[in-house]
């Protein structure tokens, strides 16, 4: 909490253990701490299913079904605000992925052409002003679709006066970014249970969609090393002619 620990009346059970009171409660990145005369109580924010806060009281909806409710001071709005901040953020997307950026795996044009719908969202997330607007950053539909334009567009690119050719390289492209596609399907099944989800449930229902798209994320990073392979594997027609008078004998080197 932006001001420190506050006084805070606590009441409700956790785990069988009646925690009626007052206390001095602490929240930072991990933890909601209620300091009480029975003794200190730490609730993780990863056991945090929800919270909903009115009239100067704040309800914690733990893991295992149990509510504990804390009033006694109006700036438990702040404090509200402040636990969905934490419990809410948006989760490092790109620290492990082996693609982005590295030398295996073809930096240039057709990388940044690639990778850019994802690092846009992620942009649009960091900058954010709720979480709402971070989660819709990141929303699947549109995102999957410019993630399969990326890659109509790497085939026109690679054959632009050969529709044939152009054809059979997307529908290359197409069957290797399958597992993106898929990925796609579940974060957009993750961010639609989180639209629907109540206060009691929200912060765990946050929790799984941002495990999605991190692996969403991962996802998207092993297909490109495939579509680098593609790529590579595929030479234009009038690129391959010329490889092909290279390599052609002359009628001397025959004799």
């Amino acid at each position: 909490m932006s001001d420190g620990p506050m006084m805070v009346t606590v009441s409700g059970l956790l785990r069988g253990q009646d925690l009626a009171g007052d206390a001095q409660a602490t929240l930072d990145d991990e933890a909601l701490r209620l300091d009480r005369a029975g003794g200190a109580v730490r609730l993780p924010l990863e056991r945090l299913d929800g919270a909903r806060y009115a009239v100067g009281t704040l309800e914690l909806f733990m893991a295992r079904g149990d509510v504990i409710t804390l009033g006694g001071t109006p700036a438990l709005a702040a404090v509200a605000a402040d636990l969905e901040r934490r419990a809410m953020a948006v989760p490092e997307v790109t620290r492990s992925l082996r693609g982005l950026g590295s030398t295996r795996a073809s930096p240039g044009a057709a990388h940044d052409q690639y990778f850019g719908p994802l690092l846009a969202a992620r942009r649009d997330a960091e900058s954010a002003t709720s979480p709402d607007r971070a989660r819709a950053s990141f929303d699947a539909v549109p995102l999957r679709a410019a993630m399969l334009q990326r890659l109509r567009e790497m085939a026109a690119e690679r054959h632009p006066s050969n529709p044939p050719e152009r054809r059979a390289l997307e529908a290359e492209l197409s069957e290797v970014a399958e597992p993106m596609v898929a990925a796609l399907g579940a974060l957009e099944r993750a961010q639609d249970a989180l639209a629907a989800s109540d206060d009691a449930e929200r912060f765990a229902r946050w929790r799984l969609w941002a495990a999605t798209l991190r692996s969403t994320f991962e996802t998207a990073d092993e297909v490109w090393l495939s579509v680098v392979k593609v790529l590579a594997g595929n030479v234009p027609t009038r690129q391959r002619s010329r490889v092909g008078r290279w390599f052609r004998r002359t009628p001397k080197e025959d004799a």
